[in-house]
């Protein structure tokens, strides 16, 4: 029997997580507690090195805190072993990085296409998602383009239908904005927004980048390792729909 997608959809419960190097021992997460829920884009936002990657980290399995519990879709991800937490991660998680991660010889398709042969899917429905992904994020003419003929605007959004053809229940987004200029920037934020609300997926997103701040849905500001705010910002403007061609 399926089950309805939860609406909280990730959990932190009194999170720390600590770094040693040498002598020194760095608290780099305080007791931490919240909920992210699904159909949203949630930004953690704060300056570089307050823990918003840390925490990115460990609410996407990628880490073990080193204290309290982190629960994602219901699972408690301290009592998954390595390999269940990677089959976890491979099946409802996707993942967008600042550097795009793309391999230099393959286009666009094939990069989208890559991780869906891990999921066991036919070349036919792997192929059919990543056509349909690439086109989500406005690259369908460009899909048989590699990476050195793209703009970075354009690897960026090759790395999130790479993300999107899984249909994750999950999308963590690490700064995926910060080597873009101000206008691919929008485009980028755009699509992930849209992706929360037309898939019903939970965008989590860090960045430091304030020009994203109004187009979350939630804003959770850290610094030195703890939430200090968690606020819906006030949208006084319309997104745009994201695909327009930024003028140079």
């Amino acid at each position: 029997m399926a089950h309805a997608k939860p609406t909280v959809s990730l959990q932190a419960r009194n999170v720390s997580k600590s770094f040693t190097s040498g002598d020194i021992r760095s608290t780099v997460l305080h007791d931490l507690t919240l909920d992210v829920r699904a159909g949203e884009l949630t930004l953690i936002s704060g300056p570089s090195g307050c823990g918003k990657s840390t925490l990115l980290a460990i609410l996407s399995g990628l880490q073990r805190p080193d204290g309290g519990q982190v629960f994602a879709l219901e699972q408690d991800l301290n009592h998954l072993d390595t390999r269940a937490l990677e089959r976890f991660r491979l099946l409802h998680t996707g993942f967008v990085f600042q550097g795009f991660n793309l391999f230099p010889a393959l286009n666009a398709l094939e990069q989208v296409e890559l991780p869906l042969s891990y999921l066991g899917l036919s070349p036919a429905e792997a192929r059919r998602r990543a056509m349909a992904s690439l086109e989500e994020v406005g690259l369908g003419p460009r899909m048989k383009l590699r990476p050195s003929e793209l703009s970075g605007g354009e690897k960026q959004r090759v790395a999130i239908a790479r993300a999107l053809a899984k249909e994750p229940d999950l999308l963590f987004a690490d700064e995926p904005t910060s080597a873009l200029d101000a206008a691919n920037g929008q485009i980028v934020i755009d699509i992930l927004h849209r992706i929360a609300r037309a898939h019903g997926t939970t965008v989590l997103c860090v960045s430091h980048d304030p020009r994203l701040v109004g187009h979350a849905d939630r804003v959770l500001a850290m610094e030195d390792g703890r939430i200090l705010s968690d606020r819906v910002p006030s949208q006084t403007s319309t997104p745009t729909s994201g695909l327009e061609e930024p003028s140079a």
